[in-house]
């Protein structure tokens, strides 16, 4: 191989080689974004979720009552209604 076809070669794989270089940073820059969201998003939930066992206590609420809400405001193709009333549960319990 010719000196020239060798140096184009070997900038092309220099080019690649920074190319995934960045879209790894990126990446790394981006997880950490999510994942500083993720962690807000779990301590609101669990603030609310302290604030509603609290108020259960005061005010019991009856299970059927909340997972008939759930089904008459879903879909009928919802996902996520089975782990919804999972939650139902859990919090009733406290």
């Amino acid at each position: 191989m010719s000196d020239v076809i060798f140096d184009k070669v070997q900038n092309l794989l220099q080019t690649v080689s920074n190319d995934v270089t960045k879209m790894h940073e990126e990446s790394q820059s981006n997880n950490e974004i999510y994942l500083e969201a993720l962690d807000d998003l779990a301590a609101n939930i669990l603030g609310l979720q302290s604030i509603i066992a609290a108020m259960v206590k005061q005010y019991p609420v009856n299970a059927d009552d909340a997972k008939a809400w759930l089904q008459e405001s879903m879909t009928p193709d919802a996902e996520g209604t089975e782990k919804a009333e999972a939650v139902v549960d859990y919090l009733l319990q406290q």
